[in-house]
């Protein structure tokens, strides 16, 4: 059974869904390759939420997660069941109906880094070696790659054509990518990846320079392919809170550096999502031109606001307060958090992170009704 909060239910019973998101359209900052508008010209904050497969699982009770990743129609017909109940609870749909079985490559497949499935998991990017000598050989492999002719499989292909006949919609590809931090702690295990640093400099250097000209690469291949010409740039990087700063500067910074200058230059938007504790990095992501951000909860919203102005935050609530916590505690968070960053108009009211598994709609509902209630505008 779904995940239905009596209590919440009760405190939502006067919700109107259908005004709730008509006038979260018209709060919803302007989506488009430019930065978000950073204005008080709208009724309140908007609301966003982007449930995973996490959330889907836990909320479903799914008894096989293996099914779920290798049967489309298992997986289309379990986002229907989702999509209605919270069509019903909540007045939207979250999940694709119709999932894509193949994709193109990604960049950690260029280093021989390949996603595991286990029973109960999210697949998992394994690590390609802890032996340097042949991390050598992978990495000429890998700048060796002709990466027009690599990067779109077969069975990619076919499937895009019969979607492409079939006069079904084609998303926009080369739009973002995890962040090296979380690239290089995939294609190798996060203890190799600082021990070599130390140890094997020159080996690590090398990989950050062919990171980042692979990346900009592929990323140029996948928006020729699809037809995108939209700049900006998303970045998922968790694991950027590993890094102290030195480090960062000198292994994460100078990917990204080139990475959003090649694919979001000017003003176009350069999202980070990070739900991680990496306030030590703000200044860096500043420097980098990072306009817009969903970071860790650790990471006080006010220092956020203090060290990056002019960057809308999309956050800043717990997700754990949000699963776990009382409707009193909610509220004081989201009060909280709309008086510290939200007055100027830079704030999307959502996760410090990612909904987590085990929220239910009736808690969704009452963080909607409390913005609508307390971020508001004139």
């Amino acid at each position: 059974m779904p995940i239905i909060e009596p209590e919440f239910m009760e405190l939502t019973a006067g919700l109107d869904l259908e005004s709730f998101w008509a006038e979260n359209d018209a709060s919803t900052p302007l989506s488009t390759g430019l930065r978000e508008e950073f204005t008080t010209r709208k009724p309140r904050c908007a609301v966003s939420y982007s449930p995973d497969d996490h959330w889907l699982f836990e909320f479903m009770q799914v008894p096989s997660t293996l099914r779920y990743y290798h049967d489309k129609a298992y997986r289309d017909e379990l986002h229907h069941e989702v999509n209605a109940i919270t069509q019903q609870y909540l007045g939207k749909k979250f999940f694709d109906e119709d999932t894509w079985v193949h994709g193109p490559k990604r960049i950690e497949n260029l280093f021989d880094c390949e996603f595991t499935y286990t029973e109960g998991a999210t697949p998992w990017l394994t690590p390609a070696t802890n032996d340097p000598d042949e991390f050598v050989k992978i990495l000429d492999r890998a700048e060796a790659t002709d990466i027009a002719r690599w990067a779109l499989p077969e069975e990619f292909l076919r499937e895009w054509d019969a979607r492409k006949v079939a006069g079904k919609s084609l998303p926009q590809l080369g739009t973002g990518s995890r962040g090296p931090a979380t690239i290089m702690t995939s294609v190798l295990n996060a203890e190799t990846v600082f021990y070599w640093l130390y140890d094997h400099p020159e080996l690590m250097q090398r990989f950050r320079d062919i990171l980042a000209r692979k990346m900009i690469e592929l990323n140029q291949v996948l928006r020729a392919f699809s037809g995108n010409t939209t700049p900006g740039w998303w970045i998922t990087d968790d694991n950027c809170a590993l890094f102290n700063r030195k480090l960062y500067r000198e292994y994460c910074f100078p990917v990204l550096e080139q990475v959003l200058n090649a694919m979001a230059p000017g003003g176009a938007r350069r999202y980070q999502h990070s739900d991680s504790a990496m306030g030590h990095l703000l200044d860096d992501q500043r420097a980098l031109g990072i306009n817009s951000v969903n970071y860790g909860p650790e990471v006080d919203v006010a220092l956020i606001r203090a060290k990056m102005p002019d960057a809308i935050i999309n956050g800043h609530t717990p997700p754990l307060l949000l699963r776990n916590g009382s409707p009193e505690e909610i509220e004081a968070r989201v009060v909280s958090d709309f008086h510290k960053a939200g007055a100027t108009g830079g704030l999307i009211v959502t996760m410090a992170g990612s909904l987590a598994a085990g929220t239910g709609v009736g808690r969704m509902r009452w963080f909607m009704q409390l913005v609508g209630e307390h971020c508001r505008y004139g």
